[in-house]
């Protein structure tokens, strides 16, 4: 658990506050832990993370980029980036990110893990000037290679999410399913911002001074079959992914629905989403619920 208590450290500026409440009174959050049941699995491959060295003005900056979650499960056994996480083959939903100091970020992914296969997550930065300047910026790119063949096979994808080119081309058809998110009262929303990868288009396209904007509540055609898909969690100014693995039914509709909660994770007081999947017809739990952690307290 500790690489995405680290994400949120770096990436976050911490809240404090006089009156929180007594650590022992709030419920225990449950960051799921990443096993995969290998079982049957003969050759499981395997996706790491890297460190990497940036010199600067004074000393150099050392780069942590890997894996936050897979497959709705945000804990890890081992805390080290760059230690092999085994993968079931097929479709992985991921989200992947970095850290350097009190900054970091992340983006949503799908990996389509062969058998055997050995890939490793790793960062890059513009070295044109004028290009990144077209975002304001100097980008940051993540990406998975293949380790063997140096093959790209996550393509480099800037961490800004409004940066990243290509929108995802939702299929059309009498089988096709749909998925929509919430909205509470408080202005807490969750919804599917990725699907295979893909960022959804927005509804509002970003301008000179606006923002693009997403609606929570509208909803998104699947193909069915697996899917991945990345949910978005949104408080004030934090955003967090959930990646998950969704079986969509022909012609089905489903909803991402959340509580959020002040929850306590060793001696640290999280502000924690939890989110599940439901079929809209039915109301059954199609994706487990799951806990994503948020600022910290």
């Amino acid at each position: 658990m500790k690489r995405f208590l680290s994400f949120v450290l770096a990436a976050l500026a911490l809240s404090l506050a006089a009156c929180a409440p007594k650590l022992e009174t709030l419920p225990p959050a449950d960051f799921q832990p990443y096993k995969p049941d290998l079982t049957g699995i003969a050759e499981p491959a395997t996706l790491r993370g890297s460190y990497s060295q940036k010199p600067g003005l004074v000393g150099s900056a050392t780069y942590a980029v890997g894996v936050f979650a897979i497959n709705g499960k945000v804990a890890f056994e081992d805390e080290k980036f760059d230690v092999p996480i085994e993968l079931k083959p097929g479709p992985q939903s991921l989200t992947i990110g970095y850290i350097v100091g009190r900054r970091g970020d992340s983006i949503p992914v799908m990996l389509d893990a062969k058998p055997g296969g050995r890939y490793v997550v790793k960062r890059a930065e513009d070295t044109n000037w004028a290009d990144g300047l077209n975002y304001n910026r100097i980008r940051t790119w993540l990406y998975i290679e293949d380790e063997r063949t140096g093959e790209i096979v996550v393509p480099k994808t800037p961490d800004l999410l409004m940066s990243i080119e290509g929108r995802y081309r939702p299929p059309s058809g009498a089988d096709v399913a749909t998925i929509r998110g919430t909205v509470h009262e408080s202005g807490l929303s969750v919804y599917p911002i990725a699907v295979d990868g893909q960022i959804v288009p927005e509804d509002r396209e970003r301008g000179v001074w606006v923002a693009p904007l997403w609606e929570p509540t509208k909803s998104v055609a699947l193909a069915p079959g697996t899917r991945a898909i990345a949910i978005l969690a949104r408080t004030g100014l934090y955003e967090g992914y959930l990646p998950v693995l969704l079986d969509a039914k022909p012609g089905a509709a489903y909803v991402v629905k959340f509580d959020f909660a002040l929850k306590r994770s060793g001696g640290l007081r999280i502000h924690t989403h939890t989110i599940w999947i439901e079929d809209a017809a039915t109301g059954e739990i199609v994706v487990p619920k799951s806990d994503l952690p948020g600022t910290i307290l």
